[in-house]
């Protein structure tokens, strides 16, 4: 798939600061950027800005455009592209874009998949509450250890290992969201999962139906049912 520049931000997507930064927040038990509403980083929610909403394939950021902030997606899901291939996926909560080039511009794109509402963290702001509060300080630094670590792994294993190895991060990772369960939504094209695991869209059909003919899972519309976890981790 060819990612070509877009805007950085739709037309229609707007900045609302504060809006539903508090405990109600559906993924307030899930957010990163608090780790779940931990007392000592819930000035964090002091400075959040709600921006939205995008539509599928609208850019939040783009190479080129300068850091100013990091994210969460509030509702919805969002991906990583850069040098003409996914790098990551990201779900409701997860914090991402911490890990910037000494450049302090974004080298890749955060694209929309489907409506997607995004938290904006603005780094400014971020960096003054660091500069008083230590706890925040240490958080952020183990977040951009992580996102560096996450950005350089590589595809290793068959690619059917690859397909149930994300299947089961995926899963792991919703779970830290909506609590138990065995569905992994995939709203993401099979396009884009191949390109997120070196592989041509055909072998991951043919890998999720290897899948579902095993009995791992059950493949549905917009995602898949675990049905045998084991069997992903093998």
């Amino acid at each position: 798939m060819s990612y070509a520049p877009l805007a950085c931000v739709s037309p229609v997507a707007q900045r609302r600061p504060n809006a539903c930064c508090n405990a109600s927040c559906r993924h307030a038990s899930a957010c990163e950027a608090t780790r779940g509403g931990d007392e000592r980083l819930l000035d964090m929610r002091s400075v959040v800005e709600r921006v939205g909403p995008f539509s599928e394939g609208d850019r939040l950021v783009q190479p080129g455009a300068p850091h100013r902030a990091a994210f969460t997606v509030l509702t919805g899901f969002a991906k990583t592209v850069g040098d003409g291939r996914v790098l990551a996926f990201h779900l409701p909560g997860e914090l991402f874009a911490l890990d910037i080039a000494r450049s302090h511009t974004h080298d890749v794109s955060v694209v929309a998949v489907g409506k997607t509402w995004f938290c904006r963290f603005p780094k400014d702001a971020t960096d003054d509450l660091g500069d008083t509060n230590t706890d925040i300080a240490q958080h952020l630094r183990h977040l951009r250890r992580r996102e560096r670590q996450v950005s350089s792994r590589s595809g290793d294993g068959s690619a059917l290992q690859r397909v149930a190895g994300l299947l089961a991060d995926l899963l792991r990772r919703r779970r830290a969201i909506e609590g138990p369960g065995q569905f992994v939504p995939l709203p993401m094209s099979r396009e884009d999962i191949g390109s997120y695991l070196g592989m041509s869209t055909a072998t991951v059909t043919r890998m999720l139906a290897r899948l579902r003919d095993s009995e791992a899972i059950a493949i549905r519309a917009d995602g898949v049912d675990v049905l045998n976890e084991g069997a992903l981790l093998a």
